[in-house]
């Protein structure tokens, strides 16, 4: 099966292309240029100059559409996956919040199940688990339940993470944990040994502690600026390792309410471009109206575009990551190409699944987003079949 796609402006790593053709052979992006030989055997589609752009992979999202990955149900990662499609998303790593073994290991029960499902048309492929907690620091444990938050103590942490991956074996791809706490130098090597990006989140560490763990191993840190001590001039906190660290990752919600734009704009000019990941943090709100969500067993209430729990604490996000490519765009003026390899490449390099995902290249997946002119989805396609278009799923 042949597409001709015509007249899109194609967003590549480094640069947009107007007026550019793409060639799709059996799913797979066969050419991509200006003015491509016409193939008799190719159904055709004019872009009329509308922006395409890979699909989005986001390494840290919780729901949407109203349906949560704790809910550990097969229609509700089903509607998860629909809801993120339609966004724009259209791979993710489901993303846990704290909670009792019992109910984590059904909760990967559920999405092991859901990963092995074959056709991805019309739904967001899942990459695996971000095992987020329970290993936190409870005096920043943002929307997390402090119950589920055991405390630290010598090889606690360690053997509940051995149980969880023997349980699913290279499921589990990010863990996100306090790094004060007892067992980091055991989880750093353990991630290390099975594959798992070793991040910092939701947790009290200062500077010393962190570089000590960078050191040790540390790749990454979670929702960065979020859930953790800020930078004073006396006490610089972690991200100050964050930021100078020219090896560490740093995921950053840039859906305009997490992160002040002067803040964003900073870890931009400090971090090399490779580190820099856009997630969206999106809970069973994105894609909603506003109201009250659960999160995590805890109640939330979404208004005027911010989740909040009761006390004011700002509790994920009710966008989805395409908001954060348009904060960078139309409020901070970044160059659209940086914006979106920041939640397309970057993350599907840190993956390992650039090879097939994450720009639009001969060789890859035909796997995009066809946007307005505002930023918002038009159509999405996957692996060359349109499969979902702004006025409804196809």
């Amino acid at each position: 099966m042949k597409q001709l796609i015509r007249h899109a402006a194609i967003v590549f790593p480094d640069h947009v292309a107007v007026d550019c053709d793409m060639l799709i052979i059996d799913g797979v992006i066969g050419a991509v240029g200006r003015n491509l030989p016409d193939d008799r055997d190719a159904d055709r589609c004019d872009f009329s100059g509308d922006m395409m752009i890979p699909g989005l992979i986001d390494t840290h999202v919780h729901g949407a559409g109203g349906s949560d990955i704790m809910d550990g149900t097969a229609e509700s990662l089903a509607t998860l996956r629909q809801a993120l499609f339609r966004e724009g998303t259209t791979a993710f790593l489901g993303t846990t919040l704290s909670s009792s073994a019992e109910q984590l290991l059904a909760v990967l029960k559920n999405i092991d199940s859901g990963r092995k499902e074959a056709s991805y048309s019309g739904q967001a492929e899942l990459l695996g688990v971000h095992l987020e907690g329970p290993f936190l620091n409870a005096e920043y444990k943002g929307a997390h339940v402090a119950e589920y938050i055991p405390p630290s103590i010598p090889g606690g942490d360690i053997a509940l993470l051995t149980q969880l991956v023997n349980a699913y074996p290279g499921l589990i791809r990010i863990l996100t944990f306090a790094v004060e706490r007892m067992d980091t130098a055991e989880l750093i090597d353990f991630c290390q040994r099975h594959g798992i990006i070793a991040s910092a989140g939701h947790t009290d560490a200062d500077y010393m502690t962190m570089s000590q763990a960078a050191e040790a191993g540390i790749l990454r840190i979670t929702h960065a600026f979020n859930a953790m001590p800020g930078i004073h001039h006396r006490k610089p906190g972690p991200m100050t390792e964050g930021l100078l660290n020219a090896d560490i990752e740093l995921e950053l919600i840039a859906d305009g309410v997490h992160v002040h734009p002067a803040i964003l704009e900073m870890a931009f000019r400090l971090k090399p471009q490779d580190k820099v990941i856009l997630v969206s943090d999106g809970t069973r709100s994105v894609g909603m109206p506003e109201g009250e969500y659960e999160l995590g067993g805890l109640m939330t209430t979404v208004k005027n575009g911010i989740a909040r729990l009761a006390d004011g604490t700002i509790a994920g996000s009710a966008y989805p990551l395409l908001q954060g490519i348009r904060t960078l765009v139309q409020v901070l003026k970044r160059p659209v190409q940086e914006a979106v390899r920041f939640a397309s490449l970057n993350p599907a390099r840190a993956l390992g699944v650039d090879h097939r995902l994450g720009s639009l290249e001969a060789g890859k997946d035909a796997t995009f987003v066809r946007l307005n002119s505002d930023l918002t989805v038009k159509q999405v396609w996957v692996q060359g079949e349109l499969a979902a278009e702004e006025n409804g799923q196809k």
